[in-house]
């Protein structure tokens, strides 16, 4: 109906209109400003997500150009060395003599199973190259290299050491050859200064007993003491030293904490810093001496450079008409000249001193890896003892602070050549079982006579690492 010139709309009977509907019906409606909007966080999305590509991209590009660089680099370092090995084996021998042999004792799980694959691809090559004759025995099992070491003429020192003429084995025949395969080698590390480039430190082992440097360095005997329950066994030669508390036995645990990766030292310290099943008290009665230079008291003649008559199995009546290698100072290139300790005489020379230990560290090290270890030109074991007690948030920045290399906290420090040690053990079955780490190798806690070896092995180093 017309009503000047203006019309009306009427709502539709059935359907009920509220002021609320239609808000929310306008609401709904999109505009073109709004789909532009909506368009344009979309790109910024999509520029976003395409510019993280991109950079991955360039991350990896530059992983990969990083990983071909230092293989070239090792190639390069390698061909160096195996130019310098083959000098070694193209020069001739004397007639009559044999072509250099050694035997490698090789332990394929050491390293993550990485040290058979790193002994073959950058210490093998450059033996081979200098005309070296290489046997290789893979254990299977630990303590096999010691057994077979008793049986070989090879040179691992506890089986060396155990051999009927180990004597005279250390002295002249058998210089050792350390290879720093695995991951806590410490003295291997000591003798070729181990760092991020693998290559070099394995070539500079393999190098070492291709040139024939030797020197002699000290070894620990460790004897375990007659008891109630237990008999003495045979002793065990060390070169590094001996490890007894909390953070040898955090450190014994790191490989539980497997998924943190390369953070798994520092979360065996987070972890286990609360833990009662930690050695937290190192109880023992310490019998001690002070270090010796060698006196007539002291010093025990060395055993002469000739074999007895039950050593010599096997030898014919014909050979002692012939002449004796290696016994005189010109043929022997490893001779070390005897001193006659009989005139030398040192009144302090096996005084006994006590010594009642309570701490939550109690360690051993060497000259071989700690050059503190000599005093006036002669070598002697350290004794570090920890403090009593420790807190936690103290233990774990001390344990972090050793991971990152630093020295660690001593609160007293002994100096002594031979020493015995009366731990306070369990007094029954259910109390748990404390261990000791001798060069890394767990043993059981027992009382132990420990005695300092001066000079008594050789072996092949790389002269500008000194230790």
């Amino acid at each position: 109906m017309a009503n000047g010139g203006l019309s009306r709309e009427f709502p539709t009977p059935g359907i009920v209109y509220s002021e609320r509907s239609a808000l929310d019906h306008a609401a709904t409606r999109a505009t073109p400003i709004d789909e532009a909007g909506k368009m344009y966080q979309l790109n910024l999305k999509l520029q976003a997500e395409t510019n993280l590509i991109c950079d991955l991209s360039t991350h990896v590009e530059a992983f990969r150009a990083k990983r071909n660089s230092l293989k070239n680099k090792a190639q390069e370092l390698m061909r160096d060395y195996c130019e310098e090995a083959v000098k070694y084996g193209e020069q001739p021998l004397p007639l009559g003599s044999k072509p250099r042999q050694i035997t490698v004792v090789l332990n394929p799980a050491a390293n993550k199973r990485k040290a058979k694959a790193e002994f073959e691809k950058f210490c093998a090559p450059l033996l081979y190259l200098a005309g070296i004759s290489v046997t290789i025995i893979q254990t299977e099992h630990e303590g096999q290299a010691r057994s077979l070491v008793e049986e070989l003429d090879q040179a691992v020192v506890t089986g060396l050491l155990r051999r009927p003429d180990g004597e005279i084995a250390t002295s002249r025949k058998f210089p050792i050859g350390i290879l720093p395969l695995g991951r806590t080698n410490t003295v291997g590390n000591a003798l070729f200064a181990r760092d991020t480039n693998t290559v070099r430190t394995m070539a500079d082992s393999a190098m070492a007993i291709i040139r024939e440097f030797a020197k002699p360095i000290d070894v620990v005997k460790i004897e375990a003491l007659e008891t109630e329950t237990d008999l003495p066994g045979k002793p065990i030669y060390c070169l590094a030293g001996i490890e007894w508390g909390a953070y040898r036995d955090t450190n014994a645990r790191k490989d539980k904490y497997w998924y943190f990766d390369g953070l798994r030292w520092y979360a065996a310290y987070l972890f286990n810093g609360l833990k009662s099943d930690i050695s937290w008290r190192c109880e023992a009665d310490l019998d001690f001496s002070l270090p010796c230079a060698g006196c007539s008291s002291c010093h025990t003649a060395v055993e002469q450079d000739v074999l007895s008559d039950k050593q010599k199995v096997g030898a014919r009546w014909w050979q002692s008409y012939l002449p004796r290698l290696g016994q005189s100072p010109a043929t022997n290139k490893y001779h070390v000249e005897q001193i006659d300790y009989s005139q030398i005489h040192n009144k302090a020379c096996g005084i006994r001193h006590r010594k009642e230990v309570s701490t939550i560290e109690f360690s051993l090290t060497t000259a071989n890896v700690d050059k503190n270890c000599v005093r006036e030109g002669d070598s002697h074991l350290q004794l570090n003892l920890g403090p009593k007690e420790i807190s936690y948030m103290d233990f774990v920045a001390e344990g972090w602070k050793r991971i990152r290399g630093q020295e660690p906290f001593v609160e007293e420090k002994l100096k002594t050549r031979e020493f015995e040690l009366w731990p306070a053990l369990p007094n029954n079955s259910k109390e748990q079982e404390k261990w000791i780490s001798i060069d890394n190798e767990d043993y059981e806690l027992k009382p132990i006579h420990v005695t300092l070896l001066p000079k008594k092995i050789h072996v092949f180093y790389k002269p500008e690492n000194v230790i």
